[in-house]
């Protein structure tokens, strides 16, 4: 997308020095039309990228609602005719039917002892022409199962289809087809079952829409979109809108406007990286890098250790977690995951949520999985973006022999010999217990604060 930007940009620029040239002169009339016309292209690619954007953050909100069985939140991300297809359990057709399958899943709401998380990974987004709709191929990687009970491995692939409705975009079909679900401790290799879920499964709409097998046997999920290298069409039935010219007098105005939102979409772009970067210098132990990326200002909060406040309490902060540096026998991988982020009306202020999957452990000692949310804020200093606040909610964190289910450990708490400025602000419980690490945004659909049940 970074080429991207740099094209439109530098389209950008070309345009505006047609304008300067132009300027105290006759107009050209061919020349201004023909400028009309490429600033009319140029709004409809950089929507296309904001589309993009938006759907993106759609999908990932799904997959942080279902985490905490927040059923009628995610129901409120479909049309009023959207559909909901999951394994082999028939299509509900429409956004009540489709709560209703979601409510057949359990009780509304974090439940206790009850782990359901679904990362959103991996998107294959085309929009279609006309910007009115969209399909997206995405793999979620589940962790779910019950303390003292069963824990699971799922793997899932979804062909989804989107439709803008007034500027918001909204799922309008939701498919998923179930690759595995394999027992935690036998693993894939000696458990799989095509589906889990209530003994007595809701009766659907319509039945399976296609014929659905999981692992050990062969299936093959259809793409919606042909190989990117030797093939371009994808399956979308709508044709290219033809595009008005921008009228002369609202070029420069059209063009300040652009070049705003180009900024913002690089914005998100950025700080994306920036996240990315944070994991792997955390999986080598680079603290004083990372440190490196915390304003001045900055703190860091990670699960319940409390409040460290500025760069140099950021930097002791990370001494709680090995010493610096690369060490034999020593995995420490922090994958970043499913960012949702929003920037600042002024530009220069951001907030993300994103997904930590942790694979920690010393060789030949203990292995440990660990799953976490940031809830995070970042500062535009100078043109760069900086942690403002690094704020990590754990969701569970076990032993790898043990797994989920059977063996669940407590959030690290305060380190009395090195203790934090501040409390933790938020004070939680992780696995078996729950919460709902607060969201800085409302719901995308229905603009609506989202709360537990």
């Amino acid at each position: 997308m970074r080429k991207q930007y740099l094209k439109l940009l530098s389209t950008i620029f070309t345009c505006c020095l047609v304008l300067c040239a132009r300027q105290g002169v006759a107009a050209d009339t061919a020349a201004v039309t023909d400028l009309g016309k490429r600033v009319a292209a140029l709004t409809r690619e950089v929507q296309l990228l904001e589309d993009q954007n938006a759907i993106e953050i759609l999908q990932r909100t799904y997959g942080f609602y279902m985490d905490k069985a927040l059923w009628t939140q995610a129901a409120d991300l479909f049309t009023v005719d959207g559909t909901l297809e999951i394994g082999p359990s028939g299509v509900f057709t429409g956004k009540a039917r489709v709560r209703d399958y979601l409510l057949s899943l359990g009780q509304e709401g974090p439940q206790e002892g009850r782990l359901i998380d679904q990362m959103q990974l991996q998107p294959v987004i085309h929009i279609a022409a006309d910007g009115n709709s969209a399909k997206g191929r995405w793999r979620s990687l589940v962790m779910a199962g019950q303390h003292q009970g069963q824990a699971w491995w799922g793997s899932v692939i979804y062909e989804n289809e989107y439709r803008n409705e007034g500027g918001v975009w909204k799922i309008a079909k939701l498919h998923g087809y179930n690759i595995l679900y394999s027992d935690y401790a036998k693993g894939w290799a000696e458990s799989a079952v095509a589906s889990i879920g209530p003994e007595q499964p809701l009766a659907p709409d319509l039945p399976p829409s296609t014929g659905h097998h999981s692992y050990p046997e062969k299936f093959f999920v259809p793409f919606h979109y042909q190989n990117p290298v030797t093939g371009t069409s994808v399956d979308m039935d709508t044709a290219t809108p033809e595009l008005s010219p921008v009228e002369p007098d609202e070029l420069g105005q059209t063009l300040s406007d652009l070049d705003t939102r180009l900024e913002r979409l690089n914005d998100v772009q950025s700080i994306e990286r920036l996240q990315h970067a944070y994991g792997y210098y955390l999986d080598k132990q680079q603290w004083d890098t990372l440190a490196n990326l915390v304003a001045e200002d900055g703190t860091i909060e990670i699960a319940q250790r409390g409040v460290y406040a500025g760069k140099k309490r950021v930097r002791d902060n990370l001494d709680l977690y090995g010493e610096q540096g690369v060490h034999n026998g020593v995995l420490h991988n922090h994958i970043q995951l499913q960012p949702v982020i929003h920037i600042g009306t002024d530009g220069k202020t951001a907030h993300a949520r994103a997904r930590a999957l942790s694979m920690l452990g010393t060789y030949g000692g203990a292995g440990v999985w660990g799953a976490s949310v940031y809830e995070n804020e970042y500062v535009k200093e100078s043109g760069i973006w900086k942690f403002k606040h690094d704020h990590l909610y754990t969701t569970m964190f076990t032993t790898y022999n043990e797994g989920w289910a059977a063996a669940p450990r407590a959030a690290p708490g305060v380190n009395k010999d090195n203790p934090p400025d501040l409390p933790p602000s938020v004070v939680y419980e992780a696995f078996p217990k729950t919460h709902i690490p607060p969201f800085h945004y409302p719901h995308p659909v229905t603009g609506v604060e989202v709360r537990a049940p």
